[in-house]
């Protein structure tokens, strides 16, 4: 069977033998979108923080337990641009960070001028961690690879720049996924220019990608 093209976070999820997609769902609306036999992370994104109280967001969490296409926590973070009052963000970031590691369970983050406070949270975490959409200067890619970060990389490299694509081409290939996020970009494309960037092949890019998500998602965490 031919190695499929993973997008490890989408809101408009393609399911074909060629493209594996993880759906992203906002939590609150699991139980309307669910599909069990489809992979999906979910979480309280950091724009919804003031819809909802942290007990209702603990019990959200707590009923995912047990829904078999779970693989990731997200999209959780911290985003300073949006206006969520930013303590209350905080509050559900540590719920979500609380849940994924009693469940052994990665967390897909949303890191909007926060990277600070977030990295202050990351250093302790318990759990793997994929900055989704991430377009990152050098700098900022040293100090999220010596964390342990995976990184996903979306449209940006599309419309590629100079600094990305440096940052692009240090990230170890293990630490690497692609994704499409919200908007309606063709995965495939995403692969293309990203494999020009690194200088390898389409397939041998399809490769790693796909034994970064087997190793992640799929072997036993615990």
């Amino acid at each position: 069977m031919d190695i499929p093209f993973i997008d490890i976070h989408t809101h408009h999820p393609v399911y074909s033998e060629e493209i594996r997609s993880v759906s992203n769902l906002f939590l609150q609306e699991v139980n309307l979108q669910i599909n069990k036999n489809t992979p999906f992370s979910a979480a309280i994104h950091p724009w919804h923080a003031a819809q909802f109280a942290p007990a209702q967001v603990s019990t959200m969490l707590e009923n995912l337990t047990n829904l078999p296409g779970l693989i990731a926590i997200g999209e959780t973070g911290l985003d300073k641009a949006c206006t969520a009052d930013y303590q209350l963000q905080k509050l559900l970031f540590e719920l979500h960070l609380g849940f994924a590691e009693k469940h052994h369970i990665p967390l897909i983050i949303h890191a909007v001028k926060s990277w600070n406070e977030l990295i202050v949270y990351l250093k302790r975490a318990k759990v793997p961690f994929i900055f989704h959409g991430f377009s990152g200067g050098i700098e900022l890619t040293k100090q999220l690879i010596d964390l342990g970060a995976y990184f996903s990389v979306g449209k940006s490299a599309l419309r590629i720049t100079p600094r990305f694509r440096e940052a692009i081409r240090i990230i170890p290939l293990a630490s690497l996924f692609l994704e499409t996020d919200d908007s309606f970009a063709d995965i495939r494309e995403i692969y293309h220019e990203v494999a020009k960037v690194r200088e390898i092949s389409m397939e041998e890019l399809k490769i790693q990608i796909n034994r970064n998500y087997i190793n992640l998602f799929l072997n036993d965490r615990n």
